[in-house]
């Protein structure tokens, strides 16, 4: 059964991107009239007015989730979060009306006094960016990013298009699915959005975990909770876990498998092994320090990064004829997938003990899975280049991992869909 942690018992540190914050403890305080804090209350009336509150908070709570879409059920500045932790994912659900999510970024562009799906959609990414900068997550005591979000939500009822009168009323949800390797020990989840949309805004929430639902009630003065599901993955299976994420990471990630067989275009051993060994430590360095939080990198830039060095290293194939220098750059340019594959993990939640373990463990998945795409690729490249139509057949190849890098990059730098396994 789930242990949901509340008032003096949540520490959380807010994080934002700009300005670093202190660390805040939740904890439970009496105001009066004007919203300041009294202190002057004695222990059995503050312990009353706890109980009272997160009484009247957790039954508000239960009836929103319960009937988000009835009329009487949403009230004006208030918004909804619902968290299902399983042992395969966590999930994020985020529910808003048309009047906030007009505070988190523009919708109505064409300013005609009503919103349709169409600007909703167009509408999302800058949304989900405002989420992501504004709410903060950690999994095992670790920071963690939110991953892909799906598309928002529209109503059943509402038509081709909402009008300004119902925006108050009209609920979108917006979800990200993150997936874990197992059950996180804790989730801890902070609001830092009250500036941006109303220090009067409430967030109804609810943790489902095991068959149990908790339900909590976040505010500017208590924006952070810590959700503890008591479950603890034993260190083999932990090991085991991080090492076939390694390797099925680098088999489902087309864009590292398209970057080494562009680098595999070299007919000396001791070229292919400087090369693979320059990627490995270059990767792992980054690896190390993305994780460990000493080095941050927005996912987008490296990502955009990872797009490019596949269509500089394609592009380089086309009129480079000595592969001596190659591996200086297959360094460089592993130090940006190193930050790709820390990516990975911040998404699926880090281990509150064992972080060394793990880590050591998803290399070494990378490397094998790595050797295995190396040792499978290079000796039928070797044979090719002997063939008298090796070059038309670097020339074409190369082109291809080319127009592939520059299609990954396009999705990654404008948030566009185009290749059905990207």
């Amino acid at each position: 059964m789930g242990i949901a942690y509340v008032g003096e018992l949540s520490p959380v540190t807010v994080r934002k991107l700009q300005t670093p914050k202190p660390k805040l403890q939740g904890s439970f305080k009496l105001q009066d009239s004007n919203g300041c804090c009294g202190f002057g209350a004695s222990p059995l009336v503050r312990h009353l007015a706890f109980v009272l509150r997160h009484l009247g908070a957790a039954a508000l709570c239960a009836f929103a989730v319960l009937f988000p879409r009835a009329g009487l059920a949403h009230n004006p500045d208030t918004s909804y979060c619902r968290i299902a932790i399983s042992s395969h994912e966590v999930e994020f659900k985020f529910t808003y009306d048309l009047a906030v999510l007009q505070r988190m970024a523009l919708i109505d562009t064409n300013h005609d006094a009503k919103i349709t799906r169409a600007e909703l959609e167009a509408a999302a990414p800058a949304i989900q960016s405002f989420l992501r900068q504004h709410i903060y997550i950690d999994l095992n005591q670790r920071e963690a990013e939110f991953a892909q979000a799906e598309p928002p939500t529209w109503p059943e009822d509402a038509g081709p298009a909402i009008a300004k009168s119902e925006y108050g009323q009209r609920l979108i949800t917006f979800t990200f699915r993150n997936p874990v390797l197992s059950a996180p020990e804790d989730v801890t989840i902070t609001f830092d959005f009250f500036e941006q949309i109303g220090a009067a805004h409430t967030v109804l929430g609810s943790f489902i975990w095991n068959g149990h639902e908790d339900e909590v009630i976040f505010t500017r003065f208590e924006p952070d909770y810590l959700y503890d599901t008591g479950y603890e993955t034993p260190i083999r299976d932990q090991v085991t876990q991080y090492f076939k994420l390694g390797v099925k990471h680098i088999f489902l990630g087309y864009d590292h498998i398209a970057f080494l067989l562009a680098l595999l275009f070299v007919k000396r051993f001791m070229d292919l092994l400087k090369i693979i060994t320059a990627f490995t430590v270059a990767h792992t360095v980054t690896l190390a320090l993305a994780v460990l939080g000493i080095v941050r990198l927005p996912p987008q830039l490296v990502e955009c990064g990872i797009a490019v060095t596949i269509m500089y290293v394609a592009a380089e194939n086309l009129w480079t004829k000595s592969t001596a220098h190659r591996w200086m750059l297959t360094f460089f340019f592993g130090l940006i997938h190193g930050f790709g594959f820390a990516s990975v993990l911040r998404e699926l939640g880090l281990p509150s003990s064992g972080l060394a373990r793990s880590l050591v463990s998803f290399n070494l998945g990378v490397e094998a899975g790595q050797i295995v795409i190396v040792a499978s690729l290079w000796p039928v490249l070797l044979l090719i280049q002997r063939q008298s139509w090796a070059s038309r057949f670097r020339l074409y190849a190369s082109v291809t991992i080319l127009i592939f890098g520059a299609i990954w990059f396009t999705e990654r730098a404008f948030a566009l869909r185009i290749l059905p396994f990207s």
